[in-house]
């Protein structure tokens, strides 16, 4: 069975980057922006892991983050954060908050591939070869 991915990211050209590089070996859904994503998964969704861009609309992805992490059902859900900002400030915040791991955009899909295999391993979930 393939895991779920949620991608919230309001760039349109990223959302379709991501969902072709990654539907052959997940089960892809897409939201436009935070509170879109966190609506979905209180509404009684379930995902394997969340991969979010940093800066969206309406619940930026450091918010999203936050809201996540201290919540009791949602916790420890493994989370991939994105963002087109390369400074490490933004890259700390995101580890402080409680990323699993950060990548810059424009990324190669075969770096994004490989770090959401390593998470959804470290995660204690079983990963396809």
């Amino acid at each position: 069975m393939k895991h779920t991915l949620l991608i919230v990211e309001d760039e349109p050209t990223i959302q379709l980057i991501l969902e072709f590089v990654l539907q052959d070996d997940y089960h892809v859904v897409l939201k436009n922006d935070g509170l879109e994503a966190m609506e979905w998964l209180e509404a009684g969704n379930t995902v394997d892991m969340v991969i979010a861009d940093v800066n969206m609309p309406y619940l930026s992805g450091y918010e999203m983050l936050e809201a996540i992490r201290s919540s009791s059902f949602f916790r420890d859900l493994p989370i991939l954060m994105l963002s087109g900002l390369e400074s490490s400030e933004d890259r700390i915040k995101c580890f402080n908050l409680g990323a699993d791991d950060f990548v810059v955009k424009p990324f190669n899909p075969d770096e994004v591939k490989a770090r959401i295999k390593s998470i959804l391993r470290r995660s204690g979930k079983s990963v396809m070869a």
